[in-house]
């Protein structure tokens, strides 16, 4: 692009390896989307409460205008390196803001998630009746019948899942022998044939949504052969192929037979499973504003080092655009990070997700900290004195538990999986939203799992969350109590896993804020002070001020920055 320069942005070849022309060339294409990697951005972009798609939608009109005034050379944030230990990765040109945008990437490709409800192809919206006449899979309407519908089209029809044809020929003569039925056979008739046909549909259906695991491999391939940077993107990110593996295995049966054999969509089998690869170890599950979930392929976002504890963390506008921003202060020559996993699991369930799903194992500091940095998420109580039990080494899924108070009780990594999925059995169909069936799921675990065992936790979590629209003058003194206990709790952990400008955070902190708030305004009424402790909300405001802004599908902040403000002008 003209006026734009790439040459600082990444180290020099020889250091990176192989994939970074690629990636040079692909900045120029994400250039026009980042306004805030101008060296000279332009002032809003230092504006951290803007919301995601505030940012999205002035960023190639500010761009544009700077490239017009021949102001467009680029100061990156980041630029990608590599190691033997991390690979290519990001790290850090200058100190990075927590807030701030880091990264604007629209997605080079979305595809249905296997498991998917009935989503339309072309749009992703959740889809009702309407299914494409060739090849049978949902969409909207005749609206979504779109040009790159029709390049997949022509490999799913294949499937031979569009509607029987021969089967329209047999309802014909079927509908001429019921014609000649007395009026009683025929209602009888008519009946069976039509459970029939919704019996047919159904199977169909069903089939369709069996093979929507095969849909971003298709995707893949179109897209690879209209784009010759999206074929060289693709290829140059990390994919894990070990022929002994389950997942290639699995990947072989259900997506690359049936793409080479039935849909004959390609004749190179390597070929198809180096792209299942790459979707398994870089798609990113996306939230669309419509409130269904795809997956996404992301390059420049790939390059993202996994941490538990992250730097940085990705959120999604309306149409799928990742907004990278960054959650934590990143120092100059920091490296730059992101977290593939739940900060609310467990490390043993943090471990078994990242070897299964993106095939390493995580070294990070809470991992490798038995107590998970003081919190204790993974322990169970000792049997012996009522203690957290630990992993005497973390990071080998077959070590030993020792009792962490000091007595001699040990258990194997085996008994304590096997205790997580007894509580987990207990658990299943808990209707998050029920905030007493909640409360005494967690009174039943109190005598089995230490206080912040991970399963309490997202108990506590949950709680929390259902209370977030409530009025919580409603609830009686020895209620708001408890509630008040719950979300110290929980925000106690929370900000020693997590950055300040996490979701999880934020969303814990305007729980937490809610409480003490109602708790100061009954202390207020009953003639105490209220000064001290309403200043030292003040952090957590500040926070979730800047971030509950972000994405419109977090929960308001305006009310309980309200509140705070009244209570603020009187109070003293």
């Amino acid at each position: 692009m003209s006026g734009t320069r790439t040459d600082d942005v990444v180290a020099p070849h020889g250091e990176v390896g192989a994939g970074v022309a690629v990636f040079e060339e692909y900045l120029a294409h994400l250039a026009p989307h980042n306004p805030q990697w101008l060296a000279c951005p332009p002032p809003w972009c230092a504006d951290l409460r803007l919301s995601n798609e505030e940012v999205v939608g002035g960023a190639e009109r500010a761009f544009s205008e700077a490239a017009a005034r021949g102001d467009g050379a680029l100061a990156l944030p980041v630029r990608i390196t590599a190691s033997d230990v991390l690979g290519r990765h990001l790290v850090a040109t200058r100190s990075i803001t927590p807030g701030e945008v880091v990264i604007v990437e629209p997605p080079l490709l979305l595809a249905l998630r296997a498991k998917s409800p009935p989503y339309c192809s072309t749009c992703f919206r959740r889809a009702r009746d309407y299914t494409c006449p060739r090849c049978g899979f949902f969409l909207c309407g005749e609206g979504c019948l779109t040009k790159r519908h029709k390049e997949e089209c022509c490999f799913l029809q294949r499937l031979g899942l569009a509607g029987p044809t021969a089967e329209e020929q047999q309802e014909r003569e079927l509908c001429e022998r019921l014609a000649a039925m007395a009026p009683e056979e025929r209602a009888q008739a008519e009946a069976l044939l039509q459970r029939a046909k919704v019996t047919a549909t159904h199977q169909r259906h069903y089939e369709v949504l069996r093979h929507y695991v095969v849909v971003p491999a298709i995707q893949t391939l179109v897209a690879m052969s209209r784009s010759e940077l999206t074929r060289r993107l693709v290829l140059s990110l990390q994919g894990h192929q070990d022929e002994a593996s389950q997942r290639f295995r699995v990947n072989q049966r259900r997506i690359v037979d049936v793409v080479v054999g039935a849909l004959q969509a390609s004749t190179d089998a390597a070929l198809v499973h180096r792209i299942c690869s790459v979707w398994d170890t870089n798609g990113f599950e996306v939230p669309l504003g419509w409130g269904t979930r795809v997956h996404g392929l992301y390059p420049f976002a790939s390059l993202l080092t996994h941490d538990c504890r992250a730097n940085t963390q990705q959120w999604f506008t309306a149409d799928g655009t990742l907004v990278l921003r960054a959650v934590d202060h990143i120092a100059a020559g920091q490296v730059v990070t992101t977290s593939y996993t739940d900060p609310q699991w467990a490390t043993m369930l943090r471990q078994d997700h990242l070897r299964v799903s993106k095939q390493f194992t995580c070294t990070c500091q809470r991992c490798a900290d038995p107590t998970e940095m003081g919190t204790f998420m993974g322990s169970p109580k000792c049997s012996g004195c009522g203690g957290p039990m630990v992993s005497s080494a973390p990071l080998d899924p077959g070590a030993v538990w020792v009792c962490h108070a000091g007595c001699p009780h040990t258990a194997s990594a085996k008994q304590v999986a096997g205790e997580g999925a007894n509580v987990g059995a207990k658990l299943r169909g808990l209707d998050p939203t029920d905030g007493a069936a909640i409360g005494t799921a967690a009174d039943h675990l109190k005598d089995r799992l230490h206080p912040t065992h991970h399963v309490l936790l997202q108990l506590h979590v949950s709680t929390l969350r259902t209370m977030a629209d409530k009025d919580l003058r409603e609830l009686s003194d020895d209620a708001l109590e408890t509630l008040a206990a719950i979300a110290k709790l929980v925000v106690g952990v929370v900000m020693k896993l997590e950055a300040p400008l996490t979701r999880l955070s934020v969303r814990m902190f305007r729980e937490d804020i809610r409480v003490r708030l109602e708790v100061l305004r009954r202390q207020k009424l009953r003639g105490h002070g209220i000064d001290e402790e309403l200043k030292g909300l003040t952090p957590m405001l500040a926070d979730c001020e800047i971030a509950l802004g972000w994405d419109a599908r977090m929960p308001a902040f305006e009310p309980v920055l309200q509140e705070y403000r009244t209570l603020l002008n009187t109070s003293g």
